[in-house]
C-alpha cells in the first residue's frame, strides 16, 4: 500500500487514468477542505501538527494522481468503486462532496482531511483550517455528515468530472 500522505497513481502507458492501489473511502471522523495553495496546505499541516495533531492523521491530496485517488465517481478504479460510490451516493447527503474535492485537487488546490474525533479540538482544527483560507470544509462523522463552511468558488452545476 503506498504512503496516504503523498498519493500516487500507477498509469498505462498512453495516460489511461486507471490507477492502482486505494481509493479514498469515506473519511470517518475526518475534516475535510480545500485549501488556496500549496503555501497554505504547508502551513495549516505545520500548525496542525505544532498544535498536537498527529502528523499520521493528516493528509493533503493535490495534483492528478490525488484527484484519482479521491475519484469522486469512482470512475478510476473500475466496476467496484463505480458501485461502492453509487451505493454511497444514495445513502449520504455529502457524497457529491468528493467530486469537488477531486475536481479541485486536479486544479492543483489542496484538499487536506484531518482524522480528529474529539469535538472541541476538531473545532480547533476548524479554527487552523480558516486561518489559513480554507473553504468547502466539512466533517464526517460515523452516522452523520455536517457542512461547515460552504464552497467559494463559483457554482458550476454539475461537476465536469
Amino acid at each position: 500500500m503506498s504512503d496516504p500522505s503523498r498519493p500516487a497513481a500507477s498509469l498505462p502507458p498512453g495516460g489511461a487514468a486507471r490507477p492502482t492501489g486505494w481509493l479514498l473511502g469515506y473519511p470517518t471522523d475526518q475534516l475535510m477542505a480545500i485549501l488556496p495553495s500549496a503555501v497554505a496546505a504547508d502551513a495549516a499541516v505545520s500548525d496542525l501538527v505544532g498544535g498536537g495533531i498527529a502528523a499520521d492523521a493528516v493528509r493533503v491530496f493535490v495534483g492528478e494522481d490525488a484527484a484519482l485517488r479521491i475519484d469522486g465517481r469512482g470512475k478510476h478504479h473500475g466496476l467496484m468503486a463505480r458501485i461502492y460510490r453509487l451505493v454511497q451516493f444514495t445513502q449520504m447527503d455529502q457524497a457529491p462532496d468528493f467530486r469537488r474535492y477531486e475536481l479541485e485537487a486536479r486544479r492543483g488546490h489542496p484538499v487536506i482531511a484531518v482524522r480528529e474525533t474529539d469535538a472541541a479540538r476538531r473545532r480547533a482544527v476548524r479554527a487552523v483550517l480558516r486561518r489559513h483560507g480554507a473553504h468547502f470544509v466539512n466533517f464526517y462523522g460515523r452516522f452523520f455528515t455536517e457542512t461547515l463552511d460552504p464552497f467559494a468558488g463559483p457554482d458550476e452545476g454539475d461537476l465536469p468530472i
